[in-house]
């Protein structure tokens, strides 16, 4: 007996057409058809810029000053992610009406796998883009294929507010004339290598042997040559439901009047925290600070950063603050606690970095995951910063004065 004929896949990529100005231009009727940019003042870039703005130039991430120079009369709003994190998740609740098999892949763009769906994809399809435009006022561009590369490249070939259904059987001569640069993993870099072996099309790079690729693009090669044959296995991964927030407490051994070792308790709390959020892949924007009294009265005191992040380093300086308007009564304390919130995916904080430091700040997360690394291998005290001496000194002190009083 013949087994059932393998199941043809169907992706569709989903990506919203210029998101947060967009998103603006759909909550102030006053700014549509006006060139429209988010981005930060003074030394900050422009993290998004509408089809009007792009007319005159404008492009991501382009310095603010510069864009100013470029479109005179550009409409510069400051990034607003309750907004926008609200319309990525109206958007895509489209997607989930017809399948669980939903990848939302950053705030403005995701998969979503209609293989073995009943009705047409490009009917679905379009029944979604049809909604989203109907209810939002935002235009988004869909591409269909046999897997994520064909569909996303679809998608984003012909933007904006495209629709383009690869069908099987038909990838490669879809692909083949592409310039090598549409492939994943493909930057300005390894693009550049590519032309100057002669690979400027993906049909070029099909044509050319592993072990060539190999020495021009490193251990990458297998895969790329993978793409440009058309061939891309990576699964849909639906979202996983993230944790609403993150919290620690300590209660002291003593009750605590101490405010620089309370403070340091709480920066000690706030690398716990934060390594939980980097390994989940998120981001937080709010922090409460706690205190409960001797008496096991308590008040708390709370606020929302400029920007979510997911460096302790950047909200040190906010704790000891919070610490001192959460303790109104000048009584000891027998427990702080701090609770981090408003927790966002990792990719609002790269989308939407408004303060034109977005190197220098990546570099520090990625020595925060190699500490994270050294202390999962290593033990939480392989590393340690200016406040774990502090603790660490108290520690020492209070064990010298028990030792001063026992008989011996």
């Amino acid at each position: 007996m013949m087994g059932a004929p393998p199941l043809k896949r169907t992706v569709v990529h989903l990506d919203a057409d210029a998101f947060f100005a967009s998103v603006e231009q759909a909550s102030d009727t006053r700014l549509r058809g006006k060139p429209v940019a988010v981005g930060g003042e003074k030394r900050g870039i422009i993290a998004a810029a509408s089809y009007e703005a792009r007319k005159f130039g404008v492009y991501t991430p382009m310095p603010t000053a510069q864009a100013r120079k470029l479109c005179p009369k550009l409409i510069l709003l400051p990034g607003d992610y309750e907004k926008y994190e609200r319309f990525s998740r109206w958007m895509f609740s489209y997607a989930y009406d017809f399948t669980p098999d939903v990848e939302i892949t950053s705030i403005d763009e995701g998969y979503f796998d209609l293989s073995g769906v009943r009705r047409s994809a490009s009917e679905i399809a379009r029944t979604i883009r049809k909604a989203i435009g109907q209810t939002l006022k935002i235009t988004v561009s869909e591409g269909i294929g046999s897997n994520k590369l064909v569909s996303q490249i679809a998608s984003k070939l012909y933007k904006p507010f495209a629709f383009q259904e690869i069908e099987t059987g038909y990838e490669i001569p879809f692909l083949h004339p592409l310039a090598n640069h549409w492939l994943p993993g493909i930057g300005p870099k390894s693009a550049s290598r590519l032309n100057a072996a002669g690979l400027a099309r993906i049909g070029q790079i099909s044509a050319t042997e592993t072990d060539l690729l190999h020495l021009i693009l490193g251990n990458i090669a297998p895969r790329i040559r993978e793409y440009a044959d058309g061939y891309d296995e990576r699964p849909i991964v639906p979202r996983v439901a993230s944790a609403k927030s993150y919290g620690k407490q300590e209660t002291f051994a003593e009750d605590q009047t101490d405010e620089d070792q309370i403070e340091a308790t709480l920066r000690r709390m706030a690398d716990v925290l934060m390594a939980k959020v980097r390994v989940d892949g998120k981001c937080i924007r709010t922090l409460t600070v706690k205190v409960r009294y001797n008496d096991m009265m308590e008040d708390q005191c709370g606020e929302s950063l400029g920007e979510p992040t997911d460096l302790e380093t950047d909200i040190y300086g906010r704790l000891g603050i919070l610490l001192r308007k959460a303790w109104r009564r000048r009584v000891s304390l027998r427990l702080v606690s701090l609770k981090l919130s408003n927790v966002y995916d990792s990719f609002y904080r790269s989308e939407l970095t408004l303060d034109g430091a977005s190197e220098q700040r990546e570099s520090r997360r990625r020595l925060a995951r190699i500490v994270d690394d050294l202390k999962r291998r290593c033990g939480a005290g392989t590393i340690l910063r200016g406040h774990d001496f502090i603790l660490r000194d108290a520690a020492i002190e209070k064990a010298k004065t028990k030792t001063k009083g026992k008989d011996f």
